[in-house]
């Protein structure tokens, strides 16, 4: 291997330490997973309807609702907004879940209370959120677009 060859892997190798340091080892990220749920707030924001991931470090607070797309002849109903916490771990990575019963899934209609969000850290494989508090959206700004 020449010099200038070794001195460009080097280069290249500490340029990708610095940019590992750069992203800090206490982000963590965040990502929604099932298409018909909605993020409302992280934590005490209002997100933008098409968010569907975050770099997180700190304790999160996430309000989120399902998008009722009911098949014909099922009655539509409140989804509800559930509020779920936890606590990230440095350098884990989080999605978002929902759990119900398996004919809510196929009906496409989520009513308050029968649906469940979880937060997995997929790091550790387990469960990590709070469980849901139905209230209105905590956010403080109102919603982007």
């Amino acid at each position: 291997m020449t010099r200038s060859v070794a001195s460009l892997l080097t280069l290249l190798c500490l340029a990708a330490s610095v940019h590992s340091a750069a992203a800090g080892p206490a982000d963590a990220t965040l990502r929604v997973t099932q298409p018909a749920l909605i993020a409302q707030c992280l934590n005490g924001t209002a997100v933008a309807s098409a968010t569907r991931s975050w770099t997180v470090s700190t304790p999160v607070t996430l309000a989120v609702t399902m998008r009722n797309q009911p098949r014909p002849g099922v009655a539509d109903a409140d989804p509800g907004t559930a509020i779920v916490q936890f606590t990230p771990e440095p350098g884990h990575r989080y999605e978002v879940e929902v759990r119900a019963a398996a004919t809510t899934f196929s009906a496409r209609v989520w009513t308050t209370g029968a649906w469940t969000p979880v937060v997995r850290d997929r790091t550790a494989d387990r469960v990590v959120s709070s469980d849901p508090e139905w209230a209105a959206p905590p956010c403080t700004t109102t919603r982007q677009r």
